[in-house]
């Protein structure tokens, strides 16, 4: 449970505007998660954010507050993007601006994530 409290300390503790981004991610997936919770796409987007979170944390356990941690985005996120792709253009409405925030969102995120796993392969471990 200590890791547990020192992870997400961690997280609320980045600098500037790494904060503000967490907060945009949070807001699309979960709100519009919590918003949709009764359609799979709802759903998924919680699924896929608890996903995230508790994969990164172990990563946190085992190696600290590293780049490596984007791995949890790349494998959670990046089959949820896929499949909103997949889906968008069957819905309308709110679902269908919300999916395509998500997709825009999520796909940035994941960009940067992957730079993160590549620059930790290439020998950045040092802690953020």
């Amino acid at each position: 449970m200590k890791s547990f409290i020192e992870f997400n300390k961690k997280i609320l503790g980045m600098k500037f505007p790494w904060p503000l981004w967490l907060g945009l991610l949070a807001l699309v997936n979960i709100g519009g998660g919590m918003i949709f919770i009764r359609t799979m796409e709802g759903q998924l987007a919680l699924v896929s954010m608890m996903a995230a979170f508790f994969i990164m944390w172990g990563i946190y356990v085992k190696r600290g507050f590293v780049r490596l941690l984007g791995m949890g985005h790349l494998i959670a996120w990046t089959p949820q993007v896929v499949w909103y792709m997949q889906v968008v253009g069957d819905t309308a409405g709110w679902l269908q601006y919300w999916l395509i925030s998500v997709i825009v969102i999520n796909s940035i995120s994941l960009a940067i994530d992957f730079v993160d796993v590549v620059r930790y392969s290439l020998g950045d471990t040092q802690p953020l």
